[in-house]
C-alpha cells in the first residue's frame, strides 16, 4: 500500500505539469484531469488500509510527499496571492484595503483574477510571514512557492507534535490525500492555524496558560477563525487566575502584532470581501441559492441575491447557536480532555461549513483537531470520507467542481438541512418518551 501510494502521487504530481495551469484545456488538459482523479482514486484506496497503523504513517507521509514538492501548485492557486500579498506588505500598502494589482505585484499574471483586486482577510503573522517569504524570494516565484511549501510543512510538523500530547492520530492525517493535495501542494494556511491550536490546547493541558495564550494569539494572527477553539481550550484550565492569563496572552500577542506590524483590526473589513462567492459548498449559501432558483422560475429572478442574504444570516445565527450549545457541553464535560478537544473540533468544522464561502482546506484545521482525539464510532468514519473525499471537489488548475454543478448542489444542500431536521425532530420525540 505504501508504494501504491507513491504511485498515486506520482500520478498526482504528472496531472499538476498536465493541467495545472489555468485556462488551457487542450488535449493535456483533459489527460491531466483523467490523471487526476484516477491518482486521487489510488492514493484515498492506499490511504483507507493504511489509516490504522499510525506507527509507520509519518514515514508513508514524507515518502509521498515527495512527488509533490517537484509538482506545481494543485487543487487551488493561493499560493501565488500569498506571494504577492507579501509583495504588498513590504511595499507598505495596507493588505485589508487593497489586493494584488494595486503595487502591481511582480507575479500578477499567476494570480486567479478573482484575487486580484481582493483585499484579503489573514492576521498581521500571516502578513510578516508572506512578507519574509518575497523577500527573500526576490522576484523567483519557484523560490517563493517552495518557502511557503516550507512554512506549510513546518505546520504539518506542529500539528503533530502538538497533537501526540492526546494521542497520535495526526500521524493518520499527515498521509491523507487532503494534507497532500492541500497543504503540500496546495500550500494553504490553515495547517498553520491548526499547529498554533492545538499547540495551544497541548500547553493548556499541561498547565501553562501564558504560553497557551500566546499560541492561539498566534493563530488568530494567520486566520482569526482559530479564536472559535480559544473557548474550550480555557476549560482546560482549573482556575480563574490561569483563565485569565490565558485570555490576556491571547489577546497581547495579537495585539503585538497588529501594532508591529501596522495592520491592526482591519480584517473586520475585510472578512466580507469573499462574500460575492456564491457557492453551495456553503450550506447557507446553498439553501439560498434553491430558494433563488425557486423564485426565478415564479418570475423573480431579481430575488436570487436576497435569497442568499437571508440564508446566510439565518446560517450565522444557527451557527452561533451551536457553538454555544458545543462549549456549553464541553462546560460539562470539562474535565475530560479529549471530549473537550473533540467539541472544539466540530466547533471549527461547523464554523467553516456554515459560513458564507467554504473551500475543502476550510476544513483543514477543524479535522485536525478531531484526528488529536480518540476518534471512533461514525465520528471517526466521517472524518477518514472527508479527508480522502474533500480532495476531488476541485481540479488540478483550482477550478472548483461545485461552479458547475450549481443547481444540483443547491438542492442537495436543502435535502441535507430537511434530513437533518428530520431525524433530530424523531430524536427529540424518542427522548421525550
Amino acid at each position: 500500500m505504501r508504494w501504491l501510494g507513491l504511485a498515486a502521487s506520482t500520478l498526482l504530481a504528472l496531472s499538476g505539469h498536465l493541467a495545472g495551469r489555468p485556462g488551457t484545456h487542450d488535449a493535456a488538459w483533459v489527460t491531466g484531469v483523467c490523471v487526476w482523479f484516477v491518482a486521487l482514486g489510488i492514493l484515498a484506496y492506499a490511504w483507507w488500509n493504511l489509516r490504522g497503523e499510525p506507527g509507520s504513517l509519518l514515514v508513508t507521509a514524507a515518502l509521498w510527499s515527495l512527488p509533490l514538492l517537484a509538482a506545481p501548485p494543485m487543487g487551488a492557486l493561493d499560493v501565488y496571492a500569498y506571494a504577492c500579498q507579501g509583495q504588498l506588505f513590504d511595499a507598505g500598502i495596507n493588505l485589508y484595503e487593497h489586493g494584488p494589482s494595486a503595487l502591481p505585484c511582480t507575479w500578477l499574471s499567476d494570480v486567479p483574477p478573482l484575487w486580484r483586486d481582493t483585499p484579503t482577510p489573514y492576521g498581521p503573522l500571516w502578513f510578516a510571514v508572506s512578507g519574509a517569504v518575497a523577500w527573500a524570494a526576490h522576484g523567483n516565484l519557484l523560490v517563493a512557492v517552495g518557502l511557503f511549501r516550507l512554512v506549510a510543512i513546518l505546520g504539518l510538523v506542529l500539528c503533530v507534535a502538538a497533537a501526540h500530547r492526546f494521542t497520535d492520530g495526526n500521524a493518520a492525517l499527515a498521509a491523507s490525500p487532503l494534507v497532500l493535495v492541500h497543504v503540500i501542494s496546495g500550500v494553504h494556511n490553515d495547517i498553520l492555524v491548526a499547529g498554533f491550536v492545538l499547540a495551544g490546547f497541548a500547553l493548556a493541558a499541561r498547565g501553562r496558560p501564558a504560553l497557551g495564550g500566546v499560541a492561539f494569539g498566534l493563530a488568530a494572527a494567520v486566520k482569526v477563525t482559530g479564536l472559535v477553539a480559544a473557548p474550550f481550550a480555557v476549560l482546560l484550565l482549573l482556575s480563574l487566575r490561569k483563565r485569565t492569563t490565558f485570555v490576556a496572552a491571547t489577546v497581547a500577542t495579537y495585539a503585538v502584532l497588529a501594532a508591529v506590524t501596522g495592520h491592526g483590526l482591519g480584517f473586520l473589513r475585510a472578512l466580507g470581501a469573499t462574500a460575492g462567492l456564491v457557492q453551495w459548498l456553503s450550506i447557507p449559501s446553498g439553501v439560498g441559492m434553491a430558494a433563488g432558483y425557486v423564485l426565478r422560475v415564479a418570475g423573480l429572478p431579481g430575488a436570487f441575491g436576497t435569497s442568499v442574504a437571508i440564508a446566510r444570516a439565518i446560517g450565522l445565527v444557527v451557527l452561533a447557536a451551536l457553538l454555544l450549545w458545543l462549549w456549553l457541553r464541553a462546560v460539562r464535560r470539562s474535565t475530560d480532555h479529549d471530549a473537550v478537544l473533540t467539541l472544539a473540533g466540530l466547533a471549527l468544522l461547523v464554523t467553516a461549513v456554515l459560513g458564507p464561502v467554504f473551500y475543502a482546506w476550510y476544513a483543514l484545521t477543524g479535522i485536525a483537531v478531531l484526528a488529536a482525539t480518540q476518534l471512533t464510532g461514525r465520528l471517526r468514519t466521517g472524518v477518514h470520507v472527508a479527508v480522502v473525499a474533500l480532495p476531488f471537489l476541485t481540479l488540478p488548475d483550482s477550478l472548483g467542481l461545485a461552479t458547475k454543478t450549481k443547481v444540483p448542489g443547491a438542492f442537495l444542500d436543502v435535502a441535507l438541512v430537511v434530513t437533518l431536521a428530520v431525524r433530530l425532530v424523531r430524536r427529540r420525540s424518542r427522548d421525550h418518551a
